[in-house]
Formats: C-alpha cells, sequence, structure tokens
C-alpha cells in the first residue's frame, strides 16, 4: 500500500539566509529490534536541502551527527562526485521532484535530497540528538547553515498479530523496502499467505480467489475505536493495481496517546466495524482483499500518529508473544519485537 505523495514535501525547515535544511519524518525515531545476538537500534530519515534564494547554492559538502551529551557518536559527510550521485538517486527513485542531475548546484526554490538515510547500531549507541550541516557557496562566498532534532525514544506500539494462522512478511520496513518512500508507512508490513506449493496461490493465480490469504479475518491488534472506514472500493484483478485509492478498503483505529493502526486493501463490503464502534484486541475488523494499490490479496499494516496517513508520520510497532519460524518443527516465540521480512510468523 502506499499513499502517493512525495513523503518529503512536507517537512520541519531551519531557515538560514539562502537555504532551508529539512529533515524527513519529522518525529525521527529511534526503532529497538531485539531477536538478534546483539541488541541493535535502527535509525531512518532524509536530508533535503531547498534553495530559499533568487540565485543558484552549490552544495559543497553534508554531514549529519548522531549526538549524545558527551557529544557525536557516528557521522556521515557527503561531498563532490559521492554526493552528486546521492542527490540524484533520490530523484531516480522519485523521493523528491525532478531537478537538474550530475550537478550540485541548486536552482532558486529548487529542492535536492540525500535520501533513505538507513543506520543500525548497538542499542543505546545512536545518540539523541540528529544535526544536519550543509556548507555550500552562493554568489561566491562561503557559507553554511545547520539544524538539529531530537531523536525520539517513546515507547512505540505494541499489540497482538492482526491474524490467526501462518502469514509470511512479505514486506516491512528495512533498507530495500518500499514503505520507506512515505512517512505514515515508516514501520509497514506486508502479509500474505504461503501454500504447500511455496507460491501465494494456487492454480494459474489468476483470479482473487486462488490467493491463500483471500477471504482470511483481519484482526484489531489492539483495544480503540474506531475512526475510519471505506469499504466500498472495487477489487483488482491480480497482476493489476489501484493507484488512485492507495489504501482501497481500510479500517483505522484510535488507540489513543497519537497511535492509530492502519488496515488496508480489505475485501470489499466485508469490513464488520463502524466509524465510532470500540473494538478489543482479536476483534473481527474484515476479510483481506486486493483493493487498492496491491498487486495481489495481502493485508497491510502500519501504525502512526495521526489518523490521516498524508498528515501523519509512522510510528514503530512490535507484537506481544508471537511465533517466528512459525512452519518448522519448533517454532520460536519471542515478545515485543519487530518482525523480519522474509519469516513465517504466528500468533
Amino acid at each position: 500500500m502506499r499513499v502517493f505523495i512525495f513523503l518529503i514535501l512536507f517537512s520541519t525547515a531551519a531557515y538560514g539566509q539562502d537555504i532551508r535544511i529539512i529533515t524527513r519524518p519529522e518525529a525521527i525515531y529511534v526503532q529497538r529490534v531485539t531477536g538478534n545476538i546483539t541488541p541493535m537500534e535502527r535509525i531512518f530519515f532524509h536530508i533535503i536541502v531547498h534553495n530559499a534564494s533568487q540565485n543558484p547554492v552549490t552544495i559543497e559538502l553534508l554531514r549529519f551527527h548522531l549526538s549524545s551529551a558527551e557529544g557525536a557518536v557516528l557521522s556521515g559527510q557527503y561531498s563532490g562526485p559521492s554526493l552528486t550521485r546521492l542527490f540524484d538517486s533520490a530523484i531516480d527513485r522519485r523521493r523528491i521532484e525532478p531537478t537538474p542531475k550530475q550537478t550540485l548546484t541548486i536552482g532558486p526554490d529548487q529542492r535536492k535530497a540525500v535520501s533513505d538515510v538507513f543506520i543500525d547500531c548497538p542499542a543505546d549507541f545512536a545518540g539523541d540528538s540528529l544535526t544536519v550541516e550543509v556548507q555550500y557557496q552562493s554568489g561566491g562566498v562561503m557559507k553554511s547553515e545547520r539544524t538539529t532534532s531530537p531523536l525520539n525514544r517513546v515507547e512505540g506500539f505494541s499489540g497482538r498479530l492482526p491474524f490467526e494462522g501462518t502469514w509470511y512478511v512479505a514486506s516491512e520496513h528495512s533498507y530495500q523496502d518500499p514503505h520507506k518512500r512515505f512517512a505514515a508507512e515508516a514501520f509497514a508490513y506486508d502479509f500474505i499467505q504461503i501454500g504447500a506449493n511455496g507460491k501465494s496461490y494456487q492454480r494459474e493465480g489468476l483470479r482473487n480467489s486462488d490467493y491463500y490469504a483471500y477471504g482470511k479475518k483481519v484482526l484489531a491488534t489492539k483495544d480503540g475505536k474506531v475512526v475510519f472506514v471505506q469499504t466500498a472500493i472495487a477489487e483488482n484483478e491480480p497482476g493489476k493495481t489501484n493507484v488512485n485509492m492507495p489504501g482501497g478498503n481500510v479500517v483505522v483505529i484510535d488507540h489513543g496517546d497519537n497511535q492509530f493502526s492502519y488496515y488496508a486493501h480489505l475485501r470489499p463490503n466485508t469490513i464488520m466495524v463502524r466509524e465510532g464502534a470500540q473494538v478489543r484486541a482479536g476483534d473481527v475488523l474484515g476479510e483481506v482483499g486486493n483493493s487498492g494499490d496491491s498487486l495481489e490479496p495481502q493485508l497491510h499494516f502500519h501504525v502512526m500518529n495521526h489518523a490521516s496517513p498524508d498528515q501523519a508520520d509512522g510510528i514503530p510497532a512490535v507484537f506481544t508473544m508471537w511465533k517466528a519460524q512459525a512452519y518448522g518443527r519448533s517454532p520460536v516465540v519471542r515478545d515485543l519485537a519487530p518482525l523480519p521480512r522474509g519469516e513465517f510468523v504466528a500468533p
């Protein structure tokens, strides 16, 4: 599921005389990643440089620091051809609107980005803040600008898995996953089911009913109040998608504390809850379908800090008492942990 806006269009900026430095998402979370030999922390962000002046500026250097009270603990610095490649890569991957490529010069009211900065580091190593510094030339004069943003270590969302049975984590939110393009989906998951044939479908997979996930029950992950329901979006044929209604049929639940769970691509007219209804964890919300920006029947799930995905930042989500290697002889029980891509999981 995708929300079709440039995820870095609306952001918090540091205003200088000539340029603005923007970090996105507005709330940069530190995600705790458990289940490894060494507990890890994961940080993800984008850096945007906006020429707010009436004249071209040329970027000489872009540097960031993750810092604690004792000083910088991790740094990255880019200049010359390496910075040019990063700017061009952000354009190629549609992270930001197109501007002239193979140049470090930014025209008036144009922007370039270093996107998808993705860092895994040992727990408690990342620090408390992100500082970005840009050195640039304007009118032959060397200048610099910087901005600092806090890193958020608040407790994220925890709840049960949104289904029964064994499911495959087809997509999550590591570096290669497309969810990272969209602010609300920064910590999203896509779930499908795999049959004994090793595929997500039987027969030729030409009908939605051929897919093992199709029609399976979607469950509330946590107690809350239903704040949005969309239930009449037609389904796609497998292999086709509806980019005009990215979520398709959707349920959004408010869990309090600015935490909203989002369930997408549901089957038309199967949603069993109404806006304003109170639900409990495990209540049936509807059925898995293939509506919206979806190529096959699947469940998209994420948690965000606003009821509307085009106004939200994603929130890290962990799940309680779930099984990894769920098709194996000895499933591994985990608690309060994120789900790895490519894993078979079950409640």
